[in-house]
């Protein structure tokens, strides 16, 4: 989070993308399937260990494919951008770092004992296996 002096120059750093293309509905069974297999194991590695998503539930999402016609990306990193007027005066300005960070696995209340966390996902915590 960007803090300048005046709230006005308040802002964040961030990374942001746009692609422009004609998006066509992803009909195909089997790449219907792979997408949201890519998508998915992208958030949460689960698709080889856990139970295999149903038709009914692969049914559920529309997945839409965009050629990457046109694309553009924009970063903001640094220092608020204040009024010279005010970088002399007694207000601070910086910015304020956020942190998002994988913890150790919580088994749900309701799983039997003997189940182990996968392996993909202890990894992602650093959590031994």
């Amino acid at each position: 989070m960007v803090v300048g002096r005046c709230p006005f120059h308040n802002s964040m750093n961030y990374r942001g993308a746009v692609v422009r293309g004609r998006a066509r509905r992803v009909d195909d069974p089997d790449e219907h399937r792979a997408a949201l297999r890519l998508v998915s194991d992208h958030v949460m590695p689960t698709w080889d260990t856990a139970r295999e998503p149903s038709a009914a539930e692969i049914g559920k999402t529309m997945v839409i494919a965009v050629p990457l016609v046109e694309m553009s990306a924009k970063i903001r990193t640094g220092d608020p951008i204040d009024e010279p007027e005010d970088v002399g005066g007694p207000h601070w300005a910086g910015h304020v770092p956020l942190r998002t960070t994988w913890q150790a696995p919580v088994d749900a209340a309701d799983l039997p004992d003997g189940v182990d966390v996968p392996a993909g996902i202890a990894a992602l915590s650093g959590h031994p296996v």
